[in-house]
This record gives C-alpha cells, structure tokens and sequence, in this order.
C-alpha cells in the first residue's frame, strides 16, 4: 500500500508536536473565551515558550492582576511594561490597561509568563483539543 503526501505530512506534525512537547521546549494552554477570535478560537489547544521577552504584535501570556490568566497580542511596548489587547473587536475595543485587565502602565514584563509560538506570523494552534484540559481541570 503507498501511502499518500498528506498522511506523511499529517504524520510529521504530529511526531513533532509530541517531541516538542515531551522536550519540554514548548508548554501548552487551552483557550478560553473569545476575545482572541479568530486568531485563537474558544477550545484551541496552543503552544508557547517560556520567556518574559515580547515584541510589538506577539501574542502573549500573562497571570492578570484579577488571577486568571490571559492569551492576547501585544500592542505597546513599554521599557518595564506591555500593553496588551484581544482582537475580536466587538469584545475587546479597548487595550486591556484601559478596561482593567492590566494596570495602566501595562503588564509588567516579568509577569508575563510566556510567548505564543508562530511560524511566519501564524500563531500554532490545535482546534477543539484544548476542551480536554478545561474538562479535566474542571473535575479536579
């Protein structure tokens, strides 16, 4: 039997997303919440990298000063700080420093906890796979 292109390539991915994630190089977090959409939809299982290190643009992670977590883009870079924001702008027309997400100054860098991971400006994300850490984390 031959096996076509497709399933190759399918095959690839998925032996290289499980030895990034058992090399621990990568870490991984379910999205909640649709403020991201449609860069990151409600369920998407997404990778990112420790660092506290960001640029204009990136889509980071940080613990809010509220004590949950937030994935959204950077959209000003401050020298001790980032301002960050969702895209769907029907839910986040503002900065997340101006409706209180973040302090007004921003996010201070060493409370963000890590970088989402892009390949050529797509962020990497798995549709639907992220229900099954929610439903875990739920039941415990």
């Amino acid at each position: 039997m031959k096996m076509k292109k497709s399933d190759l390539i399918g095959i690839l991915i998925i032996i290289g997303i499980y030895v990034l994630l058992f090399s621990s190089a990568v870490e991984t977090a379910s999205v909640q919440g649709v403020s991201m959409y449609p860069v990151l939809q409600n369920g998407s299982l997404t990778f990112y990298k420790s660092t506290h290190d960001a640029s204009y643009h990136n889509v980071v992670i940080y613990r809010s000063p509220l004590g949950f977590y937030v994935i959204h883009r950077v959209v000003q870079v401050g020298q001790d700080s980032y301002v960050t924001q969702g895209v769907d702008n029907i839910t986040n027309p503002l900065p997340d420093n101006r409706i209180g997400l973040e302090p007004l100054g921003g996010i201070p860098k060493n409370d963000v906890i890590g970088k989402v991971v892009e390949v050529d400006g797509y962020v990497i994300s798995i549709p639907y796979l992220g229900y099954i850490s929610v439903i875990f984390s739920d039941l415990i």
